[in-house]
């Protein structure tokens, strides 16, 4: 039991990692193109949900648990829906794919690191007159951000 514990903490480091990297990757597309490429983020959520399904047949979660890791992701593509694209449907589409890699406490504390993170930013760049309130900031490098701080603190 001990060793298949440890054999499964092993592959969540590695698989967080992958996220990570992942998730890095895709936040320099947002910042530099201002999206993200829907085959780049469909391939990330294919990954996300075969590991999903590695970890419920594994029985390291239940597919209720696994359920409830998407709502952040569902979440956010609402929002996306409900302000017309305020909120992009990259973002929900990232936020689904996280939740399958963090799971469901791990990826809301993220999303909320996130936006704490970038409304800061926001109110920074309000105080200083660098941006008015029509301006646009990619979100994903603070969701990379909030990744980082529930995956290694």
């Amino acid at each position: 039991m001990l060793k298949m514990r440890i054999g499964m903490e092993t592959g969540n480091t590695i698989i967080e990692g992958i996220a990570m990297v992942y998730m890095g990757i895709c936040a320099v597309f947002d910042i530099r193109h201002k999206e993200v490429s829907l085959l780049w983020i469909l391939a990330g959520i294919a990954a996300a949900s075969g590991f999903g399904i590695w970890r419920i047949a594994l029985g390291a979660a239940t597919v209720t648990g696994t359920g409830l890791s998407l709502l952040p992701g569902v979440f956010f593509l609402l929002m996306g829906f409900g302000t017309k694209e305020k909120v992009g449907y990259g973002d929900g589409l990232l936020l689904l794919a996280a939740g399958l890699f963090l799971g469901a406490y791990r990826c809301f504390l993220a999303l909320c690191i996130g936006l704490a993170f970038s409304a800061a930013t926001a109110l920074f760049l309000l105080a200083f007159r660098k941006a008015d309130r029509n301006s646009r900031m990619p979100f994903i490098p603070f969701l990379l951000t909030g990744m980082g701080v529930v995956i290694f603190v």
